[in-house]
């Protein structure tokens, strides 16, 4: 699955010299949390709604209220925007973005196909699609087999097939630690038993179901 298909199309944008408290009444009045930022048709920033409820003019502290007030009222989205974001495109698979989100410690990204904006996605969207495709909403078991290599995932798929189950999905990783790979299958099936019983049949390490 690529962002494309979960990004929100078309989303709403504000120029960088729109004011923060316009910005602010476009999210509440949008129910967003997130803007990106266009000039021109050239994405040039994001902003958030931390970062509007956090901005106020760096003198503030020697500042009455009501010149603070009349600051504030000045303060456009520039000022406080995170300029040149990370950009996906639509393409990028939706695990791919979920990576470079962890590890940027970002939540969300403008989607932008040929230098123009296209839509926007956040982690939550990619984990929301994540969940529906590992099948954690699907009523089934689940069973963990370790100690791996491999060759043994084309046998372990052989055999929930022979048991005409349908598979939910399938997670693997290799543990370094360990010099093998660990397996989680989620199976739609109520009673697992024979399933697990042939597994073990067959060799494999079967250490939780659930």
């Amino acid at each position: 699955m690529r962002i494309k298909d979960v990004m929100k199309q078309n989303p709403i944008t504000v120029d960088s010299k729109t004011l923060v408290l316009d910005a602010r009444k476009i999210m509440q009045e949008n129910n967003i949390r997130r803007l990106p930022v266009v000039d021109k048709n050239k994405l040039v920033g994001i902003v958030t709604l931390h970062d509007l409820l956090e901005a106020a003019p760096s003198p503030a502290i020697s500042l009455n209220i009501h010149e603070l007030n009349f600051l504030l009222s000045k303060l456009t989205v520039e000022e406080v925007m995170t300029r040149d974001p990370v950009i996906l495109s639509p393409d990028t698979p939706f695990e791919e973005a979920l990576r470079i989100g962890q590890e940027k410690k970002i939540g969300s990204f403008p989607v932008v196909d040929k230098g123009r904006l296209v839509g926007i996605t956040t982690e939550s969207d990619i984990v929301r699609v994540l969940i529906h495709a590992l099948g954690v909403r699907e009523e089934g078991s689940r069973i963990t087999i370790e100690g791996l290599n491999e060759r043994d995932f084309n046998q372990i798929n052989s055999i929930a097939n022979q048991h005409e189950t349908i598979l939910l999905s399938m997670i693997s990783w290799f543990r370094e630690e360990k010099n093998d790979w660990m397996i989680v299958l989620r199976v739609k099936a109520k009673r697992p038993e024979p399933i697990v019983q042939d597994l073990k049949e067959a060799g494999f390490r079967v250490t939780c179901v659930t």
